[in-house]
């Protein structure tokens, strides 16, 4: 059952009741009208905290952005902003993907590059305009091993100071998890090795949907179709409460490059068994950047939906929009409440019941003993609960103190 969308909820309505740093920074994300020199969100000087600003956009990655902002509306960048600004760090990036594919290729494996720079290139037009940090590559299964046996001679390393041997850490996390994070040392460049999109143990494969970016004067990688990629945004911000607005303007530039309002990205989410998700990331993009819903829209009457939208609100707007959901003591159980509010199927439920039950990063390396599949959960869930206490002692004690 659905309801049709209503109008677009007006920024003053909604810019009453949040900072008006947090308003600002939302408008330099609005795709369709971001800030002019005279508009009302840019107060008369002084008006506007700028270690605010600087925080509220350094916490949800829409940096670039908002300095472009200030830039075209002749206004001075805080130096709390300028000083976490680093243009040139999504070149490096887009430089470091290029050659890991063509290190990847020279062994027969072509990767897909997820969200980084591809997307800058497609949402917003280049590749400087979007904030990121890591290269989420996405591999065949049977080809991850290989993969990471490239990357490792590449100079990848797992963090922490471990010396695994990569491709045995991937062995092993195969039937965990979806993707193993690796550093290179020299670079500090984080490299997300993917073999699954998503949680589900047996998804719909990717690359029957796939578009080529250009990065550079010939130099093309692969990426997933338009389509495809709308539904991974969605499904990737939602199952993570989309704790940074920096996703949902990733949804409101790929909604509003669409000659059709983002009809066709809506069907396709659907088709593609993403209603909640990409139905919250349309809802939330409507109210924090103004963005029309697309014209075929219609919001479904559901209570998860009711629930993702309500804990995505509170997440993304916790302390001012400055508190990082990692480092608050419901990191975890957050994460997992919006992968089960998404979830859509029964691969989808049985995906998340391994998630909590198993962790690739619980592992420590040693065999696994004969019936470790039925032992491990009886080790890992009083675990978690040991992690929860603690931490909940921790920030009691931080209180007192």
């Amino acid at each position: 059952m659905t309801t049709a969308a209503s109008s677009p909820r007006s920024s003053a309505a909604h810019r009453s009741e949040i900072s008006a740093a947090f308003a600002f920074v939302c408008a330099c994300a609005d795709p369709l009208a971001p800030p002019k020199p005279g508009d009302r969100c840019l107060c008369p000087e002084g008006d506007l905290d700028g270690d605010a600003i600087a925080a509220i956009a350094h916490r949800h990655q829409l940096v670039p952005l908002v300095v472009e902002t200030l830039r075209r509306c002749n206004r001075p960048i805080p130096a709390t902003l300028a000083a976490r600004h680093d243009p040139l760090a999504p070149l490096r990036s887009a430089r470091e993907a290029i050659r890991l594919r063509t290190l990847l290729m020279a062994e027969g494996i072509e990767p897909l590059f997820l969200k980084g720079s591809t997307l800058a290139v497609l949402a917003y037009g280049a590749i400087d305009r979007r904030q990121f940090s890591d290269i989420d590559l996405l591999v065949d299964p049977a080809d991850a091993r290989r993969a990471a046996t490239v990357l490792e001679t590449a100079g990848y390393r797992i963090p922490g100071g471990a010396h695994e041997d990569l491709s045995e850490r991937v062995a092993r996390a195969l039937p965990l998890a979806k993707d193993l994070e690796i550093r290179h040392p020299g670079n500090r460049q984080i490299v997300e090795l993917h073999w699954r999109m998503t949680d589900t143990p047996h998804e719909r494969p990717a690359r029957d949907a796939v578009q080529w970016v250009e990065l550079a004067p010939g130099a093309a990688v692969a990426t997933l179709a338009t389509e495809a990629l709308f539904a991974y945004v969605c499904n990737h911000g939602a199952a993570h409460l989309w704790a940074r607005l920096r996703w949902l303007a990733d949804v409101a530039a790929l909604l509003a490059r669409e000659p059709d309002g983002g009809d066709q990205l809506w069907h396709a989410a659907v088709a593609r068994r993403q209603t909640r998700a990409a139905a919250s990331a349309i809802l939330l993009a409507r109210r924090y950047f103004d963005t029309p819903p697309p014209p075929a829209f219609r919001a479904p009457v559901s209570l998860r939906l009711m629930l993702l939208v309500a804990l995505s609100r509170r997440t993304i707007e916790a302390g001012g929009g400055t508190a990082e959901l990692a480092r608050s003591r419901w990191r975890g159980w957050a994460e997992m409440t919006g992968k089960l509010l998404v979830a859509s199927s029964a691969g989808d439920l049985r995906g998340w019941i391994m998630r909590l039950l198993f962790s690739a990063s619980d592992e420590d390396g040693a065999d696994r003993p004969r019936f470790w599949f039925v032992l491990y959960p009886l080790r890992r869930i009083p675990r978690l609960l040991r992690r929860r206490r603690a931490r909940r002692l921790n920030g009691m004690r931080g209180t007192r103190g």
